[in-house]
């Protein structure tokens, strides 16, 4: 890493239109991938791709529309200069709107390979759960270099390549990389962590397979949030655990506000059912919930015994 280097939200005070002219691209390319009968082989092409200063304020004014219009853009400043730069589009794509864009990722010639790519591709991931993403899509250029600096971060093909992408830059190759909260569909396993929040194995069945299950990730599973549609523009969550070890650390909080960003333009209430109990419901009014309304003796007439704890 480099002493004196700044890592910033891009911003009307930080960043404008000339704030690139003194970047350094210049990459020398020596060899590609290219799709050679069903799959990606290295292959000799020589160039030298470079910005001129027209194409260096053209990419400025484009980070700045886009941050302007909701999206994030990162940079790495070092004596003034900007020396690394990360854009991330906040509109999500795919077919469960899973990824966040990172549509533009650079460091300047003379400050790659010491770390400023990935604080700014780290500072894009936490951005991008922010989001409501559960990966992060990237078109990458081809070159040998690039595409081993992606695979170090742990970026892999994408299951699901986007078609936009691929026909505007036909040669690159479209990655992904599976961040810290995402959706499972094999939820037998999880069933001792979807207990903690509902003791009654029947009534998880009740409600388990109509529902969408996301976990939290973060070198082992460390909790679950699991919602339902349940019409009139509603979501409601119907369960929500973490493990006792990792409790009272944000991780229920990180995944309501997961879910509170990735469904934003598709509900308009997002609600939960729990008891009075002086563990939840403090929690869930933290979280900005209201109490709307009861209902007479839900537990007494669903559950076979009395409740010991509600997470």
């Amino acid at each position: 890493m480099i002493d004196g280097v700044s890592y910033l939200k891009a911003d009307e005070d930080n960043f404008n239109v000339c704030s690139l002219d003194n970047f350094i691209l210049s990459q020398n390319v020596s060899s590609c991938w290219r799709l050679i009968d069903g799959s990606y082989k290295l292959t000799p092409v020589a160039y030298t791709e470079d910005w001129n200063l027209s194409e260096k304020r053209a990419l400025a004014a484009k980070i700045i529309y886009y941050v302007k219009n909701g999206s994030v853009a990162f940079i790495a400043v070092n004596n003034g200069q900007t020396v690394g730069f990360a854009l991330l589009n906040k509109s999500l794509f795919g077919s469960k709107s899973q990824y966040a864009d990172l549509a533009e990722f650079y460091v300047s010639k003379p400050y790659r390979r010491k770390g400023i790519g990935k604080k700014l591709f780290h500072l894009c991931c936490v951005q991008a759960e922010k989001f409501g993403a559960e990966k992060l899509y990237i078109s990458a250029h081809s070159a040998e270099e690039s595409i081993s600096a992606y695979k170090k971060y742990g970026c892999k093909l994408a299951e699901e390549p986007d078609k936009a992408h691929s026909l505007k830059e036909p040669f690159d190759l479209q990655l992904e990389f599976r961040l810290g909260i995402y959706e499972i569909t094999d939820k037998k396993k999880y069933t001792s962590l979807f207990l903690l929040a509902d003791e009654q194995p029947e009534m998880v069945e009740k409600y388990i397979n109509d529902s969408r299950t996301f976990v939290l990730d973060d070198n082992g599973i460390k909790g679950e949030i699991t919602v339902k549609d349940i019409s009139g523009g509603i979501l409601e969550i119907k369960n929500l655990a973490v493990y006792p070890e990792y409790q009272k650390q944000g991780c229920g909080k990180k995944l309501i506000d997961f879910i509170s960003a990735k469904f934003s333009g598709e509900y308009d209430i997002l609600q939960v059912g729990t008891g009075k109990s002086p563990l939840t419901l403090p929690f869930y009014k933290k979280c900005g919930f209201t109490v709307s309304h009861t209902v007479k003796n839900f537990f007494v007439d669903n559950y076979d015994h009395e409740i010991q704890r509600q997470a």
